[in-house]
């Protein structure tokens, strides 16, 4: 009989150690599956939100085979041959992008990082735009609701742009690596966004023939605008205006662009003008742009006469073989120390 009750003991002992265990485990596996069901339904209506922001402005977007993955810790929402149609600039733009990932972790559905797959072609209703942009990685991430977002991230590598307005080249260049960000300014009070663009080795015909080098170009612009806040805007125009009225600046803290021994350095401040024009002034250095400088038809003795006046005044470069003269934006026109060159800047909207 003893020997009967140990047994008794020892069975029930055994389906504790082994049913109970496995019970949690089951109930902690069919708990977190659902969930990641109910999280990852969240995530696919985070970007249905985006689509759907976006829509409201004007740009549609199509996901014709959307699919949720990325169980267990992650969730993943996925397309192939996402469309597009919308205004941008008043040209009426349809295209297509090779498709998309956006990833999110699971505990956080506000941050989104999508993975964008090549190509991307667009072309207006009229024929007049056609463009293609082709790339090996190119990733976005978004932090915070689309219509608040805190940070707006871009990377890119092999990045290859060819944009044509009608028979003219419109844009046409590419560069081995890109980034750039904007994220909302910490300790302002002023709707303030701090952002960063660089580009390394990089070419841009336009910019290569101004410069006489067909050497690589490498740039570099950070600085913080004020008075923004991103996607309260329907259109880009309205974006802007809502920006001009609210007195919305922009401070350049650097901008930098190199090609072989060509340098440019620049710092200040910009707005728009009554005219929705940029307007403002730049304090800027130069080496090894006298032949750009004859292409904008300006007279190199000009030039120098400008830089004597500024080390007269205490603001000649520290760097010899450096000029440091203004650059000025004003009445939509680009001057140079003392001569108004041959840029005009039209109207932004």
């Amino acid at each position: 009989m003893p020997s009967t009750k140990k047994e008794i003991k020892h069975r029930s002992t055994a389906y504790y150690l082994v049913f109970v265990p496995g019970a949690v485990l089951l109930t902690i596996v069919v708990g977190w599956s659902i969930f990641w069901y109910f999280v990852s339904r969240q995530t696919a209506a985070a970007v249905t939100n985006w689509m759907t922001h976006e829509a409201q402005a004007g740009r549609n977007w199509t996901c014709p085979d959307q699919k949720i993955g990325g169980f267990p810790f992650t969730v993943e929402v996925s397309c192939t041959n996402l469309l597009f149609q919308g205004t941008i600039i008043d040209k009426t733009l349809t295209g297509t992008v090779g498709g998309f990932r956006a990833t999110s972790p699971l505990l956080r559905n506000d941050n989104l990082l999508a993975k964008i797959e090549p190509p991307l072609t667009a072309k207006s209703s009229d024929g007049t735009i056609d463009m293609t942009v082709r790339w090996d990685e190119l990733y976005i991430e978004l932090e915070g609701p689309p219509r608040a977002y805190q940070r707006v991230a871009v990377a890119g590598t092999k990045v290859k742009v060819e944009a044509k307005a009608g028979t003219m080249d419109l844009l046409d260049g590419g560069f081995e690596e890109f980034h750039s960000s904007i994220s909302l300014s910490p300790d302002r009070q002023d709707k303030s966004y701090d952002f960063t663009f660089s580009f390394n080795d990089g070419s841009v015909p336009a910019i290569n023939n101004l410069l006489d080098s067909q050497l690589p170009l490498w740039v570099q612009v950070e600085g913080t605008i004020s008075q923004i806040g991103i996607g309260s805007a329907e259109s880009l125009p309205d974006f802007l205006e809502q920006w001009r009225l609210a007195n919305g600046h922009v401070d350049l803290a650097t901008v930098r662009l190199t090609s072989g021994g060509i340098q440019f350095e620049a710092k200040g401040g910009l707005d728009l003008d009554d005219q929705h024009r940029p307007a403002g002034k730049l304090n800027a250095e130069f080496a090894g742009l006298s032949n750009a400088f004859r292409q904008l038809n300006i007279d190199p003795g000009l030039i120098t006469a400008g830089q004597v006046l500024s080390g007269l005044f205490g603001r000649g470069s520290d760097i010899p073989g450096r000029l440091r003269l203004p650059v000025t934006l004003s009445e939509g026109f680009v001057s140079i120390g003392p001569v108004r060159t041959s840029i005009q800047i039209p109207p932004l909207y």
